[in-house]
């Protein structure tokens, strides 16, 4: 009787251990919100890191699995220098590292550009405009980065840093810019 009720409970024990999934270290999300702040560096001027555009970029990413999600992202910086205004949006694919709480990440993006300056490519690019008139770059362009996630809470997480490549003006290929974000997220959970 002794064996049977010890071999009973350890039944009983094993089912109710069974029965509940772990859980994750880290909260895998359906979806996610980030908005953040972003610099951009043209590889333009004196030397590459001697101008500094500055502005926001907000994503939206839609998980597949729980390690490939989609990934839509819109920005705009902005620099005293030359009076530039540029904007993008680009959607690509996004690749999860599941790591603990952290979660970092690489994506490759394609889309369009726009941006408006007071004649920061007049020399390189054509011939120079008439005063009144303004530089206006537009077209296809594209983007291929590194970034890392770490996961505050169940549904907040904080953009730690996201590096990307993006060669403007479009088609030319140079000059190439680099581009530094981070902010916070908001992550929906529920099935992928």
């Amino acid at each position: 009787m002794r064996n049977f009720c010890i071999t009973g409970l350890l039944l009983l024990a094993s089912a109710l251990c069974f029965g509940q999934a772990p859980k994750s270290a880290f909260y895998t999300s359906s979806s996610d919100v980030f908005v953040g702040y972003m610099a951009t560096f043209p590889d333009y001027g004196t030397s590459f890191y001697s101008l500094r555009f500055n502005g926001a970029e907000v994503a939206y990413s839609k998980a597949l699995t729980r390690r490939w999600s989609v990934i839509a992202a819109g920005d705009g910086v902005f620099g005293s220098y030359f009076d530039v205004r540029q904007y993008s949006g680009t959607v690509g694919p996004k690749f999860n590292f599941l790591i603990g709480n952290i979660r970092p990440y690489a994506t490759v993006q394609a889309g369009f550009a726009y941006q408006n300056s007071d004649h920061m490519y007049a020399f390189d690019h054509h011939p120079h405009l008439n005063e009144k008139y303004r530089d206006i770059e537009d077209g296809f362009s594209y983007r291929a980065g590194l970034g890392g996630d770490v996961q505050l809470s169940r549904h907040i997480y904080w953009r730690a840093i996201q590096w990307d490549v993006q060669p403007q003006p479009w088609a030319r290929h140079i000059p190439v810019y680099e581009n530094f974000s981070s902010g916070i997220g908001y992550s929906f959970q529920g099935k992928y």
